[in-house]
């Protein structure tokens, strides 16, 4: 029997108790071949949907979905119950069903759970058998993912509506469509209600439930005969009263919470789940899950010292509920007769974790397969990822070598098919050859857009493109080998009584449209004092508390410090500065965990903005060259309008592959240009650059190395040439000449 893609992907429960049931002996092997093959079409792969870009109200019920991520946070693995025998109530046969990937057990029609009550003991412990260990991930959107990324994923998708698009397209959505729509936002809606009303009586305090209304109602013995007065609110009211708390807390985990949309997530993984870690990026591909009983009754990570009394008053609430009768005349309850007295439980005997996220804002996802996102450009291709994921015996970094080398060519052959050359005549051993006077043209092409940006400074130009290929490649000892913290100075202001935009929000706008995540954070007193940069442990919540410094790797963070002014830092201020000025030295972060601090390398691009020399340091500042006495935003945009119009689309493309691909370049010295280095560098140490300065430090040097090796794979090479070299040593002597 065929499988339809509507089945695999809207119903993807009944493929795995299928496979189950024919063979539940290898129905691990059997589900992954499955799925893997699934996903090898692109095709299919893009038919699932994906949340990133869907509405959660359009998502059916245990639906196949795909979502692009970041890992925020972990919890600890737990044990589930992976077979579950099931007895037939008429006929008394056996059977077994598959827990895997599921809430909460499914019983088949006419079918209980079946207690073995005769075996001896040593037969009933073959029931540990079935226990499998499963990780709880906290992920949110990618943050900071550029706006171009989004629409592009969102382009590429071929899931519309609820629907898999197909070639046929549809001119006008009918009627039922929309009627369809507005029904699954009702129910969203109900959803979210059902969830908030379950997540209330988490907090530590008596409740009580009024038969009639069913309202809720603190408890209190000495008002007890007071009568209560209730005001009729709207659906909307109330949904926004309940919302506020639960949203605002959910937004204390996305780093960039006054910029981030999208929904956080709750990804269940039951296997290879030790080679993730935080703030890996993470594309998972699994069951979509938006119970809203999930929100309190099947929290797993949960302590309940009280659990057994806690459940049965819960039950009995819901049984009220469902039983209760429908009064048009519900005006007259006075909430005087009370039925259920939820019992007070405190922080210190239960915990209930999972909790905090209810389901219609914090959908579940049970993983059945997932893989690193080395880049989250969505112009980078996908296949060779998932060939990557079946070689399980291949070193991790073997795998992103491959790929990036696997990309390079793409990139460089699509270089020569964009100027009509015949590919099937070029093997890869002359490949670079052939496509080099294309990347030279193409890096002059960036190095312009980039002089304009700049307001026509090359030498920052060219500084500019090393920052944006510049990453850490090594970490040897107390030295950090790649990173390239850039400071620009003499940045042109504007008149604060016009409200103009800087010069900082003008030039992040256009860099923005380059690469694939960024952020702009302005760098004064206030923000310094109230911003939560480090992430910390909330032990009562037992969950991770994210921070603003809490990005994935060859994130680009813009500094503006353009808008520093006198001021005193406060304690709060004088930890975020000092966070800020580790990440830059030693690209690390200690996250508070309380009684401790965890160190968290980093791989962060910072670009510092400023007027004079920063107060962080950096490892390269430049003095921007420009003749303007004001900033004019205005002509500043208009400039930026021209480079990113849509007849450039294609160019503007192929810059974001050269930043995404060349920066992952595999660089090597050869012995004869060490040599050579080792000979200049030592002519170099004899002589001052700098008129009233000292010879060259240690970081000097390390500078130009740095600068040396970001030469060379700006011009697509895996080794540097004397060319690259020389060039490196005359702009390292410009900038310290005149520049710095």
């Amino acid at each position: 029997m065929p499988v339809f893609i509507e089945d695999w992907i809207k119903n993807p429960i009944s493929i795995i108790n299928n496979i189950f049931d024919n063979d539940s002996e290898n129905f691990d092997s059997k589900l992954d071949e499955f799925f893997r093959s699934k996903l090898m079409c692109e095709k299919d792969y893009q038919s699932i949907p994906c949340i990133n870009d869907v509405a959660l109200h359009e998502l059916t019920p245990n639906c196949l979905v795909r979502y692009r991520c970041m890992i925020q946070d972990s919890f600890d693995p737990v044990y589930f119950t992976n077979v579950q025998t099931v007895k037939n109530k008429s006929t008394g046969q056996l059977k077994k069903i598959c827990l895997k990937y599921k809430e909460t057990i499914d019983l088949p029609a006419g079918y209980e759970v079946w207690e073995d009550t005769v075996s001896t003991n040593d037969k009933k412990l073959n029931h540990h058998a079935n226990l499998q260990q499963r990780t709880t991930f906290f992920c949110v959107p990618i943050p900071g993912e550029a706006q171009w990324v989004k629409e592009l994923s969102r382009a590429k998708s071929c899931y519309v509506c609820g629907t898999i698009a197909d070639e046929r397209t549809v001119d006008k959505r009918p009627l039922e469509a929309d009627e369809a729509m507005e029904t699954n936002q009702n129910n969203q809606i109900q959803r979210i209600e059902q969830d908030m009303n379950i997540v209330s009586q988490e907090k530590d305090t008596d409740y009580t439930i009024c038969k009639v209304c069913y309202k809720t109602k603190k408890f209190n013995p000495v008002e007890e005969t007071e009568t209560v007065t209730y005001t009729k609110k709207t659906k909307n009211e109330k949904i926004t009263e309940n919302n506020t708390n639960i949203h605002l807390n959910l937004l204390n985990n996305f780093p960039l919470n006054k910029n981030e949309n999208g929904s956080a997530c709750l990804v269940k993984t039951y296997e290879d789940s030790e080679k993730y870690k935080i703030n890996d990026l993470v594309e998972f591909i699994g069951i979509f899950n938006q119970d809203p009983s999930l929100a309190f009754q099947h929290d797993e990570h949960r302590t309940d010292s009280l659990e057994v009394e806690h459940e049965r008053k819960t039950q009995e609430f819901k049984i009220h509920k469902e039983n209760k009768i429908e009064d048009e005349n519900h005006h007259l309850c006075k909430c005087t007769e009370m039925d259920i007295h939820i019992t007070k439980v405190t922080e210190h005997s239960k915990k209930y974790i999972l909790s905090e996220f209810p389901p219609s804002l914090v959908p579940r996802i049970h993983c059945i397969t997932s893989f690193s996102l080395l880049s989250n450009n969505p112009l980078l291709g996908r296949e060779s990822k998932v060939e990557k994921k079946e070689e399980m015996q291949v070193e991790q970094t073997e795998q992103k070598s491959d790929y990036w080398s696997l990309e390079y060519n793409q990139f460089l052959r699509s270089l020569l098919k964009e100027s009509n050359q015949n590919l099937e005549l070029i093997d890869d051993s002359i490949l670079f050859d052939q496509s080099q006077i294309y990347l030279n043209k193409l890096r002059n092409e960036i190095i312009l857009m980039f002089q304009e940006l700049l307001l026509g400074d090359a030498l920052a130009a060219e500084y500019l493109l090393m920052h944006l290929l510049s990453s850490v490649f090594m970490r040897k000892d107390v030295t950090i080998l790649g990173k390239f913290c850039l400071n620009i100075t003499n940045i042109p202001l504007v008149d604060k009584k016009d409200n103009l935009k800087t010069f900082a929000d003008c030039f992040y706008s256009a860099l923005s449209k380059i690469v694939p995540m960024s952020h702009l954070f302005r760098f004064s007193i206030e923000n310094m004092n109230t911003s939560n940069l480090i992430p910390n442990k909330d032990y009562t919540k037992d969950k991770l508390i994210s921070g603003m410094l809490q990005l994935p790797e060859l994130f680009h963070l813009v500094i503006d410090e353009t808008l520093l002014n006198a001021g005193e830092l406060k304690q709060k201020g004088l930890i975020n500065l000092n966070s800020l000025k580790e990440l830059i030295k030693w690209q690390k972060i200690n996250y508070d965990f309380g009684f401790h601090q965890q160190e968290f390398n980093t791989n962060l691009r910072m670009l510092i903005l400023s007027e004079t020399k920063s107060i962080l340091t950096s490892d390269v500042q430049l003095k921007l060259n420009h003749e303007l006495g004001k900033f004019e935003p205005e002509q500043y945009e208009r400039v930026i309008n021209e480079f990113f119009h849509e007849e450039k689309l294609n160019l503007i493309n192929y810059i974001r592959k050269y930043f995404s691909i060349l920066a992952h370049i595999d660089y090597k010295l050869s012995s004869s240009m060490q040599q050579l280095v080792e000979n200049d560098l030592v002519q170099i140490r004899q002589t001052h650059l700098v008129k009233n300065k000292e010879k060259m430090s240690f970081e000097d040097f390390h500078t130009l190395l740095v600068v040396a090796r970001l030469q060379a794979i700006s011009y697509g090479k895996s080794e540097l040439t004397i060319p690259e070299w020389n060039r490196a040593k005359s702009l390292e002597i410009e900038r310290l000449k005149n520049r710095v």
